[in-house]
């Protein structure tokens, strides 16, 4: 059995691709307003992208239907990047940002640091 050594291994080629995908996103949002509470699209209703309060028990059928109009929600947001450039960054632990469930940005996040991958400041 022979390999390639010329090609990076397919972890190391996912993380560069991850890396390359955060700059971009972070030069697109770069002029972007950071407020998102004041244009985002979830601040007319927070409870539908956060869930209920940590004290209330919510039935799966019931997330999942709340979760699917968050993202449709999001999907018409004018903020989107921003947010999901935030998210990534900020990795949130619960609610639906740009979309995604907090379980899906810390899959997409995974071994990647988003701050690393900010543009520089001169």
């Amino acid at each position: 059995m022979t390999y390639d050594l010329s090609t990076p291994p397919r972890k190391a080629r996912a993380l560069a691709r991850d890396r390359a995908a955060l700059t971009l996103l972070a030069t697109v949002t770069a002029d972007m307003p950071l407020h998102l509470a004041e244009e985002g699209a979830c601040g007319y209703d927070p409870e539908l992208h956060t869930g209920p309060d940590l004290f209330t028990e919510e039935p799966v059928e019931e997330r999942a239907a709340r979760e699917q109009v968050a993202r449709e929600v999001c999907a018409e947001c004018p903020v989107w990047a921003s947010c999901l450039f935030y998210a990534l960054d900020a990795r949130p632990e619960t609610g639906v940002w740009a979309g995604l469930t907090a379980e899906e940005i810390a899959d997409i996040a995974g071994g990647c640091d988003a701050s690393a991958s900010s543009p520089e400041v001169a």
